[in-house]
């Protein structure tokens, strides 16, 4: 008696989730193309907001308190903070940007409740920028609290779709930002100046070069572990 037949093996899953990655690798191609193009600034800003938050996350769980945190017009920041364990709140900004992005990506996979999250994102943004940025009269507060304000907007009003295009574009632009600035401020022609990777070297004598050098391999090995959820 001939034995049943084995259901075929299906790759259903895997065959939706490749559409999925190529598009988000064409995103961010796209993005790290026009990386310096006008029309992205107020994102560039947006992931510089994210990189002084991951300071003050791990400034406040390291037992410290946040000052203040800045924005500039030429794309700097500045988060001042007292107490905490420094060498980690050093560490905190691009990996945040980092760990920002991937769990906006995550978040993404829930296509339904795009426009809440966006929203919430949004409070969240106004929410610091009038507890922490500093001064009140600043590009920053304003920014800040503009960019806070179209968010909660788009996600009140904005179609899902749009909201869910927007919560992918601000993960990628956000990992990218972790690891494009990185190189810039470390490795580019600007690498002498005031960063995060020089107060780092300062503090542990190891080289800038070191630091940035570890952010993204560790960026890139994130991606790579969580390739399979992040599309």
């Amino acid at each position: 008696m001939p034995g049943k037949k084995k259901a075929p093996v299906t790759t259903a899953g895997g065959e939706r989730r490749w559409p999925a990655m190529l598009g988000l690798l064409a995103l961010a191609v796209l993005l790290g193309w026009f990386w310096h193009n006008p029309l992205l600034f107020p994102l560039r800003i947006l992931v510089v907001l994210f990189h002084e938050l991951g300071h003050a996350v791990v400034a406040v769980t390291t037992g410290g308190e946040v000052l203040s945190i800045g924005l500039s017009p030429d794309e700097g920041g500045l988060c001042v903070t007292r107490g905490g364990w420094r060498f980690l709140i050093l560490n905190g900004g691009y990996l945040g940007s980092l760990v920002f992005g991937v769990v906006l990506l995550l978040l993404a996979h829930a296509r339904g409740a795009a426009r809440g999250i966006i929203a919430a994102l949004g409070l969240l943004i106004l929410g610091a920028s009038l507890g922490l940025v500093r001064p009140l009269v600043s590009f920053g507060f304003a920014y800040g609290v503009l960019a806070g304000l179209a968010l909660l907007a788009c996600g009140l009003r904005a179609p899902v779709v749009v909201n869910w295009w927007l919560l992918r574009l601000l993960g990628v632009f956000s990992v990218l930002y972790a690891l494009l600035d990185v190189r810039d401020d470390v490795f580019g022609p600007a690498g002498g100046g005031s960063s995060d990777a020089i107060m780092l070297a300062a503090m542990t004598h190891v080289p800038a070069l070191v630091w940035g050098g570890a952010w993204i391999l560790a960026g890139l090995a994130l991606l790579v572990l969580l390739r399979r959820r992040l599309a």
